[in-house]
Formats: C-alpha cells, sequence, structure tokens
C-alpha cells in the first residue's frame, strides 16, 4: 500500500494542488464580490444625480461623528477624528440647522430619539449620598445655570422631535462640551472639601457623570441624525459648485494641515500620544479612519463647499452699530443696592409648610392670641427643659464627634464557601441550625456526609438563608475581626445634634438618643489627658470605641467638643428630621375626635361609623387652620392696600403669604432707621451659598433675621425676584414694595446708585451677538431654500438602512 502511494505521490500532490487553487480562487473571489457589493449597496442619489454607495456615505458619517474637541475631551487619548474641527456641533446645532434638519425628517430621525427618550426621563443626576446640596443640579445652577433649564425641557418633553425638545437637546450637547465631566467631578471634590464633616464618595471618582452617559454626538442624537446631516453636507456642496463656490484640494489639506496642527499642540504632552510630529499625527489619524489622504481630502472639500456656501449667507447679514448706541443706553441702564429676602427655611411654599410652621411655634414660644392675630413672629421662647418635657424630640445637645466605623455584615465577605460549609457540619453548629431551621431536624445528620445531604437538599432560598446565617455566626465566634476592622477604619469628624426621643441618621440603629448623650457627657474629650480619669469616665470611653445601636453596625467614638446644655432645634433643623410632620398629625388627629362632633355628616360613612384620619385629613386640617387662613387674607389685603387683594386664596397660596405682614413690617422698621440693618439682618455671600452647606443661627430669634445681598439689576437682565420697573423709578435710597413669589419667597430692595453699562465693550458685545443672530437665521432660512431643492429630488434617503443584506444577516456586528 505505501509502495503505492510512493509511485503515484507526484500525481496526488498535482491533484491536491489543483483542488486547492480552485477552491482558494472560488471562496476568495466570493468573498470579495460579497464584500463589494455590501460597500456598493446604493445609498441615496444626489441633486446632480450622482448615485452615492455606502461606503462612501460611512466615511463621510465616519469622518464627522467624532471632532478635535472629543478629542481633547477624552484626555487626548486616539479614537476622536481631530481633523474634524467640529461642523456639526458649529455648523449644525449652533446655529440651528440641527433643529430644522431633524423637524424635516421626522420619520427618519423619530426612531432613534424615541429609544433615548425612555432612558432620559428615568435618568436621575448625581446627589452626594450625605449632603444633597452637594450634586450635578448644585454645580450647574453656579457655574450653568442655563442647564438646569434645558435638562428639564427636555424631561418634561413628551416628543422628542418637538422643537422645544430639540433645542434643548443641542443646547445640553453643546454646554457639556464647555463644562465637561472631569471638570464636574473636579467641581464636587471642591464642594466636598469645603465642609469637612462629609465624607469623600468613593463612588464618585468611576461615576460615570456624562449626563445621561452619552460620549458623543452619536450618543445624543443616534446614526440616523448623522446620516441625514452627512447627506445634506454633500449635496449642499453640489449646491455650493453650482453657485460657483471653488475648493480646491489644497486648500482642503491646508485645512485639514491646521487642523492637525492645532490638535497635535494641545495633545503634545500626552506621553501616549506616540508620534513625534504634526505630521506623523496626521497620517496616524488618517490609519485609524482606514483612509488614505485623498480620501480625507475629497470627504473635506464637500464640507469646506457646504460651509462657505451657508457662511457667505450668514456673513452677509449687516449690523448698524449706532443703531445700539440708544439701545444699550437704555438697555444697560443698572441700579445697584441691597436686597432683603426671607431665609430659605422660612419660604413656606404650600398649606402643609404653613401646619409645620404653626406646630413648631406653638411647641416652642410663647404667643398670646393677640401675636396670633397679628401674625407675629415670636420674640420670647420656652426653654429647652420646657420644650423637652413636652417634646423631648425638638431639643437636642450638640456634640463634634470624631467616628470611625465597621460593618459586622461586610465581615462576613471574608469568609470563604468552604469555612461555611465546614462550619455547618460541625456537631455544635449543626445543633444551631436545626434551631434556626426546623425543616434540617426531619433530615439524617448523624455524619458530616449526611449533613452535606441534608444541606444539598434544601431548596435554593433556604440553602442561601442558612449559609447567610453560618457566615453570620462565624462573624460573631471572631470579635477579633471587628476590632481589627474598627482600629482600621478611617475616623471623620463630624457635627452631631442629638436628642433622648428619636434617632439620628449618623447612627444605624438609634432609635432612643438618651443612652448615647449619657455615654457622651461622661466620656473624656480627646484633648483631655488619660490620666487620673474617674472610673466612670474610663467606662464611657471604653463603651464608646465599641457602640452600636443595632448590633451591626459598630463605632469607635471620641469627643471632640460637647455643648454645655440642651437647646432648643431651630425650624429648619426640626423640619429636617420628619418631627414636625408627625408633631401636626397628633394636633389634628385630637382635634378631629372633638370636630366631628360638631358636622358628624361630614366624616360618617353610610353605616354610620367614623371615617379614618387619614381619609379625612385635609379636610380637618381646613377647618383647624380656617381662622389663621382668614387672618393671613385680611392681613395681606391691609398691607397691599390700596391694591386689591384677591376675594378668594386657596390654602397653599395664602400660606405662601403666612410672612407678607412680617416681611412688610421689618421694612418699615428698616425704612425709618437703616441703622438697625447690620443687627437684624444675616448678611449673605451669594457666591458661596450654593455651594456650602447653611450655617445654622446662633439663637432662635436669628432664624428669622432676613438675609441681605449686593444687588445689581439692568434693564436688559431677566430676572423673576424683583419687578424691574418698580427698581428703575426709585430714586436713591428709596425702598421697593414687598414682592411675593408663588413659593414663598419674599424680598424688597433698597437702592443705592444708579449706573450705565453702555460701554464700548458692552457696544460691540451687542453687535457681534445680533450679528450672530441675524447669521443664523439668514443660514436657517437658505437651508430652507435648499431642503426644497433635495426634497423635490429625494436626494436625502434612508431607505438603504432597512435594507438588511445578506452579509449583515449572517454577521450582525
Amino acid at each position: 500500500m505505501l509502495d503505492f502511494f510512493r509511485r503515484y505521490q507526484r500525481y496526488f500532490f498535482i491533484v491536491i494542488t489543483i483542488v486547492i487553487v480552485i477552491s482558494f480562487s472560488f471562496f476568495g473571489t466570493y468573498s470579495t464580490m460579497s464584500d463589494g457589493s455590501f460597500r456598493e449597496q446604493l445609498a441615496f442619489t444626489r441633486v446632480d444625480g450622482k448615485v452615492i454607495t455606502r461606503h462612501q456615505l460611512d466615511e463621510m458619517v465616519s469622518f464627522i461623528s467624532t471632532d478635535s474637541t472629543d478629542k481633547l475631551l477624552f484626555g487626548g487619548v486616539w479614537g476622536p477624528n481631530f481633523l474634524n474641527d467640529g461642523v456639526v456641533a458649529k455648523d449644525f446645532l449652533e446655529t440651528g440647522l440641527g433643529v430644522i434638519l431633524a423637524m424635516q425628517y421626522p420619520q427618519d430621525i423619530s426612531p432613534d430619539l424615541r429609544a433615548r427618550l425612555d432612558k432620559e426621563k428615568r435618568y436621575g443626576l448625581y446627589v452626594h449620598p450625605q449632603a444633597r446640596f452637594i450634586g450635578v443640579e448644585s454645580a450647574w445652577n453656579y457655574f450653568a445655570p442655563s442647564m438646569v433649564s434645558a435638562y428639564y425641557q427636555m424631561r418634561s418633553s413628551t416628543d422628542p422631535l418637538e422643537k422645544n425638545a430639540l433645542i434643548a437637546r443641542s443646547s445640553l450637547y453643546l454646554m457639556e462640551r464647555q463644562f465637561p465631566s472631569p471638570l464636574l467631578r473636579q467641581v464636587l471634590r471642591y464642594q466636598e472639601k469645603q465642609n469637612s464633616y462629609i465624607t469623600p464618595d468613593r463612588s464618585l471618582d468611576h461615576a460615570d457623570l456624562s449626563l445621561y452617559g452619552y460620549h458623543s454626538i452619536e450618543d445624543w442624537f443616534g446614526p440616523r441624525f448623522l446620516r441625514v446631516a452627512a447627506q445634506f453636507i454633500m449635496n449642499a456642496a453640489v449646491i455650493a459648485e453650482q453657485k460657483g463656490y471653488r475648493v480646491s484640494k489644497a486648500d482642503a489639506i491646508a485645512d485639514l494641515a491646521r487642523n492637525a496642527e492645532q490638535s497635535f499642540q494641545q495633545n503634545a504632552r500626552n506621553p501616549n500620544i506616540g508620534v513625534a510630529n504634526s505630521n506623523e499625527y496626521f497620517n496616524e489619524q488618517l490609519r485609524r479612519l482606514g483612509m488614505d489622504q485623498n480620501g480625507a481630502v475629497n470627504l473635506w472639500r464637500q464640507v469646506m463647499l457646504f460651509r462657505r456656501l451657508f457662511q457667505d449667507m450668514g456673513s452677509s447679514a449687516f449690523v448698524d452699530p449706532f443703531t445700539f448706541q440708544k439701545i444699550n443706553t437704555y438697555a444697560l441702564e443698572s441700579v445697584e443696592g441691597e436686597i432683603f429676602r426671607l431665609p430659605k427655611e422660612m419660604r413656606l411654599n404650600n398649606f402643609q409648610a404653613l401646619q409645620k410652621f404653626e406646630a413648631y411655634l406653638d411647641a416652642v414660644a410663647k404667643r398670646t392670641d393677640d401675636d396670633k392675630a397679628k401674625l407675629t413672629v415670636p420674640t420670647t421662647y420656652l426653654t429647652a427643659a420646657q420644650v423637652s418635657a413636652k417634646y423631648p424630640e425638638l431639643v437636642q445637645k450638640k456634640y463634634v464627634l470624631e467616628i470611625a466605623q465597621a460593618n459586622k455584615k461586610a465581615l462576613e465577605s471574608n469568609v470563604s464557601v468552604r469555612d461555611t460549609w465546614n462550619w455547618e457540619v460541625q456537631d455544635k453548629s449543626w445543633d444551631q441550625l436545626k434551631k434556626q431551621f426546623p425543616e434540617l431536624g426531619t433530615k439524617k445528620g448523624a455524619t458530616r456526609e449526611e449533613r452535606n445531604a441534608a444541606l444539598d437538599s434544601l431548596d435554593e432560598k433556604t440553602r442561601m438563608r442558612v449559609d447567610a446565617y453560618a457566615r453570620s455566626a462565624i462573624v460573631e465566634a471572631h470579635p477579633e475581626w471587628l476590632q481589627e476592622a474598627l482600629a482600621n477604619a478611617q475616623p471623620m469628624k463630624v457635627p452631631v445634634g442629638l436628642h433622648e426621643k428619636g434617632g439620628n441618621s449618623i447612627f444605624a440603629g438609634l432609635t432612643d438618643g438618651k443612652d448615647l448623650m449619657q455615654l457622651l457627657d461622661a466620656a473624656p474629650l480627646a484633648k483631655e489627658s488619660a490620666s487620673n480619669q474617674k472610673p466612670a469616665t474610663k467606662a464611657a470611653a471604653e463603651k464608646l470605641a465599641n457602640y452600636s445601636a443595632d448590633n451591626t453596625v459598630y463605632y469607635r467614638i471620641a469627643v471632640i467638643e460637647r455643648a454645655s446644655q440642651p437647646e432648643v432645634l431651630t425650624f429648619a433643623e426640626a423640619d429636617q428630621t420628619g418631627v414636625l410632620s408627625k408633631l401636626v398629625d397628633k394636633q389634628l388627629e385630637t382635634y378631629y375626635s372633638t370636630v366631628r362632633e360638631e358636622t358628624p355628616a361630614t366624616f360618617q360613612k353610610d353605616d354610620k361609623s367614623w371615617k379614618a384620619f387619614a381619609d379625612v385629613r385635609d379636610t380637618v386640617a381646613d377647618k383647624y387652620y380656617d381662622k389663621l387662613l382668614k387672618t393671613i387674607r385680611t392681613s395681606y389685603a391691609a398691607a397691599i392696600a390700596p391694591e386689591k387683594a384677591p376675594e378668594e386664596m386657596i390654602p397653599d397660596y395664602a400660606s405662601t403669604l403666612r410672612l407678607y405682614s412680617y416681611m412688610h413690617e421689618a421694612k418699615a422698621k428698616l425704612q425709618k432707621d437703616p441703622a438697625l440693618i447690620i443687627s437684624s439682618t444675616r448678611e449673605i455671600d451669594t457666591a458661596k451659598r450654593d455651594g456650602a452647606a447653611p450655617s445654622a443661627p446662633a439663637t432662635l430669634a436669628d432664624q428669622w433675621k432676613l438675609e441681605r445681598a449686593p444687588y445689581q439689576i439692568s434693564r436688559s437682565g431677566a430676572n423673576a425676584m424683583l419687578n424691574a420697573t418698580d427698581a428703575f423709578n426709585l430714586a436713591t435710597g428709596e425702598w421697593t414694595k414687598v414682592n411675593a413669589s408663588s413659593n414663598g419667597d419674599m424680598n424688597f430692595f433698597r437702592l443705592q446708585k444708579k449706573g450705565s453699562g453702555a460701554t464700548e465693550q458692552a457696544l460691540t458685545s451687542s453687535v457681534s451677538q445680533m450679528r450672530n443672530l441675524l447669521s443664523d437665521d439668514a443660514q436657517q432660512r437658505l437651508m430652507f431654500q435648499i431642503l426644497e431643492q433635495i426634497k423635490a429630488k429625494g436626494a436625502i434617503s434612508l431607505e438603504y438602512m432597512n435594507q438588511i443584506s445578506e452579509r449583515e444577516l449572517a454577521d450582525p456586528v
């Protein structure tokens, strides 16, 4: 047999070679034909009748989908196309052309945007877990306030292709490029450091702070929008050439080289850039795009033709600077002075807030019937002991503590699966398990093998409960693990307010603070020497070194400072604890038991039994506070006379005016004697207010002091706080009336001086702004004209995206 193969091996080799060559030739050709068919698939036909293939369109889309700003924001890493200086962002979104384009092709773009809208409505902005005043929205309010309104505009929209929704989407994309996530993270970290009692959020380093998790124009608008924009550019380039515009290859190369040089200089210090000069940088970008220089030049020529067509139209808008001189003189006239506002905590924005406010005053202040009738703010208060006798939850004692913590549950992760299973089959452990899980007592368990079999026979949920119990028992048997964890935990310095009745958000499981307060009062201060300490002091320190309110979370506590006496909570502090809502309900429930006898028909069911308090709470509240609401209406009408007050006021609206008479009287006192301004108001640094926790007032009376801050407004400045007409009609030293808004905010303003902002710089700025507006308007008008031509010839189409080729079916990736 072997002799046969040796004799004819030459012929076998020839036959095998022929078969291999034919096979490779056939399958290689087939692959090439298939690939070519896919690449040469018709995408659309331009206005000049030229067929554009899918490959040609995809190259344009790939080229414009990222730009040099993306590269800069991503730290200079490879990926974004720096040869594109931002054609979509600058020429479509900033000018408003993108909104028009999307609205003209809603059926094509809708699937992508509607799929994104569901995610966007569910999205929540980052908020620090320990301090709600630290978060994305607060950072926006300070650095990019327009992002807040655009975010909520998008969130409230039901149709992503509605004009306002598209404008909001474009604005958010553009503004986030100005205030990107790396900068946002730095701001949040800075806010943390400004408040030393806040523990840094470790998850912040890894959290994706990019809005909605979007990182590119395709994430924001979808691949269909980019393809429509690319087709528009290619059609507009043809129309530009028809109108006589010319862009040579040399012009395109020079523009691309300029973009490359600019990006190279921005990223030259990046150690991962891997190239020596801008020429290598240019070539490396082309390699990563999968195209040669001629391909890139051809694409950029079309972009430049599109730009010249539209930018020439935009630059043709003429603005006469002399027109703005008189306008600026009037519009930029300004007034400067001081504004006086209610503290944020006193702005009662609904009926529930009013109820809590009145319950608080009843609990802590001495008020006569005359005080209630005049709606005055109290000046005399009960002592802490008097308040504590009836409302102990409204009295607290303040401490500054150094706290480190360890969680027993977290220590369970140290227990391996093998150790867990070994523990479960031990004799003593098995007896514990049978008591905790009676179903194990019905199974054989004399030997380790039988116990393993019994455990394996349990259903999945029960076995998980058994394993969890075993891990917990193992941790309990090793108290040294907890001590080690506490010793290694990083302590933090925290101001704490404790009261005898009720818990505290810092200490898990704390429902009654009396015992802890006794320990803190008996313990030595951290700065005190350990020598010559009394036994009771040492005992308290030892208990605080291993303290737990729930036997799960343990704390190592050292006392840095402590107040000498308990004090009554301010209204803001009491409201934050939630105790005021409970006080209101208690008052109303007591009143309900009386008032229902007066009008039983209102509060009885059909079977004559009394309705549950929860079902009639609002009705009871209306009756309980009816006299107060009438007093507010009467007081407000008297304060604004001769103006007429509304004849009817719903409780929510009347509640916002509860402190109007207080503001009116405060203004009258300050107006009569301006020397009282310093002593009877609190100066507020408006620049720092949003970035730091508000400081507590020194006394209960201080909480009612008005906030005072410098204030400036121009005629053209949009502002809802003040009535600009009233402010500009004032003479120097005069005061506005008290302004009240629907959210409970109230203010009045004292004019100190008037000024004019009509400078040459302001005039130049106004002319530039108007030129940009007219330029955008001219480009938008041109776009409508060009879209008419394009639509007439069907020169933009995404039909090819609905036709799945055989190759895509075989390889969906």
